[in-house]
């Protein structure tokens, strides 16, 4: 069979399998952090603590009080355990309420 390129064999090398051990890895956890709605805190104090917990932009902040508002409490953020208690930790400076939910 002649080849489409010259110099170059027509036939396809051979596929080899690769084997990686796992087994000394640790499973990849993720977890929520859900801030609670409270009457102790302005929406705008709300607003201005999830900007600096979550280093986003006023608009997202903004969308993610109005849920807590309107339903008593939202998702803020889908972390890693490091990430999400950090995040924790910012919410945490002016008594938010949060709770970090493992889902994995």
């Amino acid at each position: 069979m002649l080849s489409p390129h010259p110099g170059k064999s027509a036939e396809s090398p051979a596929k080899q399998t690769i084997h990686y051990d796992l087994s000394d890895m640790k499973p990849w956890r993720e977890y929520q952090v859900i801030l609670f709605n409270d009457e102790e805190h302005s929406f705008q104090e709300v607003e201005i603590q999830l900007m600096l917990a979550l280093r986003c932009h006023p608009s997202r902040a903004q969308t993610l009080a109005i849920q807590v508002d309107q339903n008593g409490c939202a998702v803020v953020a889908l972390a890693d355990r490091l990430r999400a208690l950090r995040i924790a930790a910012v919410l945490r400076q002016i008594n938010l309420r949060v709770a970090l939910w493992q889902i994995n």
